[in-house]
């Protein structure tokens, strides 16, 4: 059986020193989940954990992780991590999810009164909150909407208060949107020009050199790892 570890505040220590250990973003723990239970098909342990960027280079500080997926910027700029290697898995996508009790058809309509509420991701911490935040400063909204914001840890944390109807709407990524499309009202993606370009990488850490290592970052980067990815919006 696999091992799902959701950063949060605290970290588990109840992990096999034997297994190889990833992370990502918390933003892509479906896509991960899904390569990973493939992955163990063939009789492969990994240890995966989940989090905000900040929260999973804290802990890559702290244990033998091998790999973190996540933002290139992030990791190469903002981690203090020293990575031997980055491996491109696809294009980062901002989007605005709306609750079912919600109509939304443009990012304009986020002035209007009857949104109340909009949940987004830590911005100093999260790429989408990173990203979010720059959206809605450079669209000229935030002056409009930033009492009205509701910050919160995570992707899943933001599409989880939309999906339950918390929140009016919601900031989140594209893979988030598409893996909960049937328990939201809506999506639209944000247009690029609003923020900085998101990368999301495989970095590749020092522990990286066993041969459990290599052999699933190979795998990562194969044909059928990429549909997985491709499906969730990267």
């Amino acid at each position: 059986m696999k091992k799902i570890v959701f950063i949060v505040c605290a970290f588990s220590l109840f992990l096999n020193a034997q297994n190889l250990k990833v992370a990502a973003g918390a933003g892509y723990k479906k896509p991960l989940m899904e390569i990973v239970a493939n992955y163990e098909k063939k009789d492969k342990k990994i240890d995966a954990f989940f989090g905000n960027m900040k929260q999973v280079s804290a802990q890559a500080k702290q244990t033998n992780i091998s790999l973190i997926i996540g933002d290139r910027n992030f990791l190469e700029k903002k981690s203090a991590l020293v990575f031997k290697n980055f491996y491109n898995l696809g294009k980062g996508k901002l989007v605005i999810a709306y609750s079912k009790n919600t109509e939304l058809e443009n990012i304009e309509q986020l002035k209007e009164s009857k949104i109340k509420k909009i949940s987004i991701p830590q911005s100093k911490k999260a790429i989408y909150g990173i990203a979010g935040e720059e959206f809605l400063k450079n669209s000229k909204l935030y002056e409009e909407v930033k009492n009205r914001l509701y910050t919160v840890a995570t992707v899943p944390h933001s599409m989880t208060y939309i999906i339950t109807n918390e929140v009016d709407v919601g900031i989140v990524n594209l893979t988030a949107a598409l893996a909960n499309r049937d328990k939201i009202g809506g999506f639209f993606e944000v247009p690029q020009k609003y923020y900085s370009e998101i990368n999301i990488v495989a970095g590749e850490l020092e522990n990286c050199k066993t041969k459990k290592c290599k052999e699933f970052l190979a795998y990562l980067l194969s044909d059928e790892a990429k549909e997985v990815f491709k499906k969730y919006g990267l």
